[in-house]
């Protein structure tokens, strides 16, 4: 009865069931904001998840928004909510191949605001062909 029961357990479905690649290990690039710009390190990283770590050290509370080139009225790829002056965020985004901008969220409440010039000048963020597979990284997600 046990080797029966041994046997039986043993058999499987017999699929094959392909491996899927692990998608790349996130990088981390700061956002510092102050009260003229805002500034990313480093500015071009491969396709993949990025995670942002934000500091405002501007003067006021402002709000980061993460847009893909070419798309200024275009909904943002990631935002943070209002961060404090002195305070800091976190965002993660995946980013594909191209160009985006980091920039501050207007605060307008017209829309005729919003386009008026002035204000903090928004940061460019290179991305380039895709990282590699995390598969062969031990302790990653």
């Amino acid at each position: 009865m046990l080797v029966a029961a041994t046997v039986a357990a043993g058999c499987g479905g017999g699929g094959h069931y392909p491996n899927q690649p692990r998608p790349p290990s996130p990088v981390n690039m700061t956002v510092y904001i102050n009260d003229q710009r805002v500034s990313v390190s480093p500015s071009s990283v491969g396709a993949g998840p990025v995670q942002l770590i934000v500091t405002n050290q501007a003067s006021n509370s402002e709000s980061l928004t993460v847009l893909a080139a070419g798309s200024a009225a275009g909904q943002p790829l990631a935002d943070t909510g209002p961060i404090s002056p002195q305070g800091t965020a976190q965002v993660t985004v995946n980013l594909n191949s191209g160009n985006y901008t980091v920039a501050t969220a207007p605060h307008a409440s017209t829309e005729a605001a919003n386009v008026a010039p002035g204000g903090i000048q928004a940061a460019l963020v290179h991305v380039g062909k895709p990282r590699p597979s995390a598969s062969n990284q031990l302790l990653q997600p």
